[in-house]
């Protein structure tokens, strides 16, 4: 990326001197776009563990083998790559050991800041230790946070259109600047190496990277 970057705005080797700049915002755009991909795939994890519960104890099932079933769920669907799936069998051991499936459950909560199996840790935790109809706050409780979880998945779909738009608008300038570089050489020249040219590229690519941080920023969307 610096390479290409270096050659389209200095058409010199020293430009290369932008390259931990570019290291560290473009680590920083992935590490951003690794944790919402992981926070998407919790969420559609996380609402087919509390369905699959939910259907486990409407049919008879206990509350330890309605965690073992979600479990086995999750390896269904999503195989080894599953985020949740591991943390459950965990749990299930800790229940096989006597220890309380609620504070089981909290434990494997606190391993994720998310705040849908925080307030379903507490709701559970609260409703197993007072009794009542727990089944039933468990149940409303999985219907909240599939119903923000599509809310969620529609909002993503109705700006993917935009997403899409603001990509195809990053490469453009490139491609421009490249394509006038390859077939008119002369046209462009006049911007490289000299001190006018220098900061005017300079600019331009300043100007080019604050763009894409504000257009990344209005399409960034959260519930």
């Amino acid at each position: 990326m610096t390479v290409l970057l270096v050659w389209i705005f200095y058409d010199s080797i020293i430009g290369l001197i932008i390259f931990p700049a570019i290291l560290f915002l473009n680590s920083k755009r992935m590490k951003n776009e690794a944790g919402e991909e992981f926070e998407k795939q919790l969420e559609l994890e996380y609402r087919e563990m509390f369905t699959s519960i939910t259907g486990a104890l409407q049919t008879g099932y206990s509350i330890e083998h309605a965690f073992a079933e979600a479990g086995e769920s999750l390896r269904m669907l999503y195989g080894e790559k599953s985020i949740l799936r591991d943390h459950i069998v965990e749990l299930c051991s800790k229940v096989r050991l006597r220890t309380p499936v609620e504070k089981a459950f909290t434990e494997l909560s606190e391993k994720f800041d998310n705040e849908d199996l925080n307030d379903f840790a507490m709701i559970f935790s609260f409703g197993k230790r007072l009794g009542g109809e727990y089944v039933s706050n468990i149940r409303k409780s999985t219907e909240r946070i599939s119903k923000r979880v599509e809310v969620k998945q529609e909002i993503r779909t109705a700006i993917a259109q935009q997403q899409m738009e603001l990509k195809v608008m990053a490469v453009m300038p490139l491609g421009i600047l490249g394509y006038m570089k390859l077939s008119a050489p002369e046209f462009i020249g006049a911007a490289y190496g000299n001190v006018l040219g220098i900061g005017t590229m300079t600019g331009c690519l300043i100007l080019y990277a604050v763009c894409l941080y504000f257009g990344k920023r209005i399409t960034r969307i959260r519930v």
